[in-house]
């Protein structure tokens, strides 16, 4: 398995509406998400499902090889290290 890198895509924009149910099946358990927030995701008709999405890409993090990545989701779906620069930063969000 190869070593992740400071920014990861985890899910592509091709699967748009789709990206938080693919994101809970996928990678939920590997981020500890709880089972109330997956069974949410599972169905993209539910009530709730973008705001559950927006809760977790709030609050979701993945401690890792002495680095914490987020999420950030903009079309495709990152895994983001905390250590980037102040020039990563510009370079990735086009802000810091």
């Amino acid at each position: 398995m190869k070593r992740p890198t400071k920014i990861e895509i985890l899910l592509d924009s091709h699967r748009g509406i789709y990206i938080p149910r693919d994101f809970a099946i996928e990678c939920g358990d590997f981020w500890n998400i709880p089972q109330k927030s997956l069974d949410i995701l599972m169905n993209p008709d539910h009530e709730w499902y973008w705001e559950e999405w927006e809760t977790i890409l709030n609050s979701a993090s993945l401690p890792l090889d002495g680095h914490t990545y987020t999420l950030h989701h903009d079309g495709d779906l990152f895994a983001v290290r905390d250590d980037l620069t102040d020039e990563e930063k510009l370079e990735f969000y086009g802000e810091y």
